[in-house]
């Protein structure tokens, strides 16, 4: 784009709660998607999607993912089971699982379960409480480390929470990952098959993908001493 070209400049006070997150998660994609399963302190399964998700730390492997909080000041399911139990499943959500994905996200009363209402079928873990989607290529299961209030609602609770949750186990369906000549592993990203998050109701493949190899640093011409 050419170095003349105006903006619209927008100060971020000025837009209102909803214009701020259609902004946000328009210009901010896209966005890899967590599918979320927990279990409150009686075992009551929650199941639901959230794409304000990200990998931020690999020693120990860490996540971050921010919930925000029900407009009339309520906590969200997943978060109050979160603070209760401390243990969540994050099941990798694929080209096969987006539209289940998606289906989970209704506003489900706390009594109903997302995995009988949209039939989804569940599996074990093997570290943690909250069962893995059975159909998933890859799964992080995951225990609370730490959780930060954000910002303001309009009821006086947090607008949203961040969670800070560390991978205490990984699994990959068959055929997912592989080793390199130097036996490190690797993921094939058309087998893993993931869908990321835009903004309004859209959604974007990976199959379209283009590879960059990390440029060395120029030579300055200086010795080291």
């Amino acid at each position: 784009m050419p170095a003349d070209v105006p903006f619209e400049e927008i100060p971020a006070d000025a837009l209102s709660v909803s214009a701020t997150y259609r902004l946000m998660t328009d210009l901010v994609a896209p966005r890899p998607v967590a599918w979320v399963s927990t279990v409150d302190g009686e075992g009551r399964r929650n199941l639901a999607p959230f794409s304000y998700y990200q990998a931020v730390c690999s020693h120990p492997p860490m996540i971050v993912l921010a919930i925000s909080w029900h407009a009339d000041g309520r906590m969200k399911d997943t978060l109050r089971n979160i603070l209760e139990t401390r243990e969540l499943v994050v099941s990798h959500v694929s080209e096969a699982l987006v539209e289940a994905a998606n289906a989970t996200s209704a506003a489900f009363a706390p009594e109903v379960s997302e995995w009988e209402a949209v039939g989804v079928e569940a599996a074990p873990a093997l570290r943690v409480a909250p069962p893995r989607v059975a159909g998933a290529r890859a799964v992080l299961e995951c225990a609370l480390r730490q959780a930060i209030p954000l910002g303001s609602g309009a009821h006086g609770g947090p607008s949203s929470t961040l969670v800070i949750a560390e991978v205490v186990h990984f699994a990959l369906a068959e055929g997912v990952a592989h080793r390199d000549a130097r036996g490190r592993l690797q993921i094939d990203p058309d087998r893993l098959q993931a869908v990321g998050r835009l903004g309004g109701i859209a959604y974007t493949r990976t199959e379209s993908r283009l590879e960059l190899p990390r440029p060395a640093a120029p030579q300055t011409g200086k010795e080291t001493p």
